[in-house]
């Protein structure tokens, strides 16, 4: 898989079509920091399964933080607001194999569709799945994985066949295993949270604080502040920053703006705070970063 092929970290509700549109299913491997320091929250229209295969790090779906390892599978729903975080000095490969459910829907009368998948398209998933060597079904799920990995490595005449074959397995597992549902769609609480990162994709480089953040979700600060935690796996200002600062790094690489312009386009009227913040996420000042 090419380097360019990798999911735009930087968007909090990711849009990247995977795959070809005829054929919605791709598989990215993926490392941290090799690849990014780590991937903001975020939330697709998608399936994610993460295959964790060196090292450990942090998943964090609907605030809940999950400790991965290698060999661990996770299943992330569509519309479930995920985080991934490696750990500090220590690299993390995984694997994403991210797929449309439109991709094994029949016609509307299908049962399976009716059933199982729209309820999943429909972001009614209460929360994600998660294996674990010696739990109870990984190896039926590990198996489902090495599988995908080998037919999409192969592409033999009809590997889309075998890839749909083993996402039908890896949903039924995850019914087998007890995967619970909403009766209908979650309630304001990730809504909120949605809009809030909705704004910071839209408004980065204006003046926007947590009293404003918070106002939005009609929540106090302090509340506010633990909840966005809870959801992102950092504190809000932190978040932000990340943001902000990812969008510099692209416009560093892709415009010749002067830095000054570009941290002030990015909300940062300080430009040694905004050098400081730069050189702590990339570990160096933002013309080495243009340079290399």
């Amino acid at each position: 898989m090419e380097k360019g092929d990798m999911i735009r970290q930087e968007k909090y509700h990711e849009t990247k079509k995977h795959g070809l549109r005829e054929f919605p299913f791709n598989i990215y491997p993926c490392s941290i920091p090799g690849d990014f320091q780590n991937v903001a929250l975020h939330w697709h229209e998608e399936m994610e399964i993460i295959s964790i295969k060196k090292g450990q790090g942090n998943v964090v779906v609907d605030r809940v933080v999950y400790e991965v390892e290698e060999g661990d599978v996770m299943a992330v729903f569509p519309g479930q607001l995920h985080a991934i975080y490696g750990f500090e000095d220590q690299r993390m490969d995984y694997e994403n194999i991210i797929f449309s459910l439109s991709l094994l829907m029949g016609a509307e009368e299908d049962l399976c569709t009716e059933r199982f998948l729209f309820p999943l398209a429909r972001e009614q998933v209460r929360e994600p799945l998660f294996k674990r060597r010696g739990m109870e079904g990984y190896e039926a799920f590990a198996g489902c994985i090495q599988a995908l990995d080998c037919v999409s490595e192969e592409r033999g005449t009809g590997y889309q066949l075998a890839v749909k074959g083993q996402l039908y397995t890896f949903l039924y597992l995850a019914f087998q295993s007890g995967l619970t549902l909403w009766e209908k769609r979650p309630g304001r609480a990730r809504e909120r949270i949605k809009q809030v990162l909705g704004y910071i994709e839209e408004h980065y480089g204006e003046e926007f604080d947590i009293s404003q953040a918070a106002g939005m979700c009609f929540y106090s600060q302090s509340h506010f502040m633990k909840y966005f935690k809870q959801y992102a796996g950092q504190p809000f200002v932190s978040y932000l920053n990340d943001y902000r600062l990812s969008r510099a790094g692209g416009f560093l690489r892709t415009t010749g703006d002067t830095v000054t312009e570009i941290a002030v386009r990015c909300g940062f009227d300080n430009l040694s705070y905004f050098n400081r913040l730069f050189r702590r996420k990339y570990g160096m000042t933002p013309k080495e970063y243009r340079e290399s």
